[in-house]
């Protein structure tokens, strides 16, 4: 589908789509998303350059992913998609400037390009040439994962929370909280830092598509989009080192995690342990009394019955005095 947009009327204004042979000379930001093989001629003939296909944006060489072809400025990035419906993925993001229009090129619906028409009608006059509407849609992606590294944030500091609580008072009050489900716990972090590996892919994807046109020696860039692609590479650098620190949290958080699992399993291993002892003396004596020879006094008792209960009882009785005397319980 094609989206045509200008700057008109103090804002973003979308356009009219062209009639079948016409061309979309008037726009400013062409948007084709999942565009058909008719759109991408169209565009190509518009600007003279021919437009990345699907197959060429996922090529992972960076001779592939930025390159200038006959003085437009070609660049691929990886940009995060599907997050407010908690299925990120990642989807390739093509960039195509020329003096006179930006053609973007791409297979998902990310939150920034819904939202970039109200950015740009804040502020119009930064939006009225090719390179700076380039530059503030760069921005409004760097603005979407500053707010979702937000979000991780909270969710780790949620999950820190469940974590580290008290678990209540001693065992039987009915006011203790419920015990935390560690294995939740476990894919909740996969998920967290599953979402900020592809952050971060998005992130160096982007800083060299700025650096790349801060290089760029064309001359109809202006010096205030370099200026601001620069302040660009300065957030996500920021960005990349916050994102580090919130993948070490992750890492510690696991440790913990896992640490918590072995003591719970430990704890059952205790348990069951226990539980064996104090039954091994009493097995031991209806083991004796169950064998079948012909001559036990005991047999003829008229309290052999209740004598081998009791020391069943005692011998079950005396270990698990042993222990909790010395603290083992």
């Amino acid at each position: 589908m094609m989206h045509l947009y200008s700057v008109r009327n103090g804002g973003l204004e979308k356009l009219e789509l062209p009639k079948p042979g016409q061309q979309a000379a008037d726009a400013l930001w062409i948007d084709l998303s999942t565009p058909s093989q008719e759109e991408e001629a169209a565009t190509e003939k518009l600007l003279g350059v021919n437009i990345p296909t699907q197959e060429e944006m996922r090529e992972i060489e960076e001779s592939s992913r930025i390159y200038e072809d006959r003085g437009a400025l070609i660049m691929t990035g990886v940009i995060v998609a599907g997050i407010s419906e908690k299925r990120p993925t990642r989807s390739e993001v093509s960039f195509v400037l020329a003096p006179a229009h930006l053609v973007t090129i791409r297979y998902a619906d990310p939150l920034p390009f819904k939202t970039f028409a109200q950015k740009c009608s804040r502020k119009p006059d930064d939006h009225n040439s090719s390179d700076l509407l380039f530059v503030s849609l760069i921005e409004e992606i760097v603005e979407r994962v500053a707010d979702v590294l937000e979000k991780v944030t909270g969710e780790l500091d949620s999950i820190a929370g469940e974590v580290f609580s008290e678990e209540g008072a001693a065992a039987g009050d009915q006011n203790r909280a419920p015990r935390v489900d560690l294995q939740v716990i476990v894919r909740r972090l996969w998920r967290a830092s599953a979402l900020l590996g592809k952050l971060r892919e998005s992130l160096l994807t982007f800083n060299r598509i700025l650096a790349f046109f801060r290089k760029s020696e064309e001359s109809w860039l202006k010096d205030e989009a370099k200026s601001k692609a620069e302040s660009q590479q300065r957030d996500i650098a920021s960005l990349t080192e916050y994102a580090q620190h919130l993948t070490e949290k992750i890492g510690h958080l696991q440790d913990a995690t896992f640490n918590l699992i072995n003591i719970e399993q430990n704890r059952v291993i205790k348990v069951f342990s226990i539980a064996a002892v104090l039954f091994l003396p009493p097995t031991l004596v209806a083991t004796v009394y169950g064998m079948n020879f012909k001559y036990m006094p005991e047999l003829n008792w008229l309290l052999g019955y209740p004598l081998a209960i009791g020391l069943m009882i005692l011998s079950a009785f005396l270990p698990f005095y042993w222990f909790k005397r010395n603290g083992w319980l």
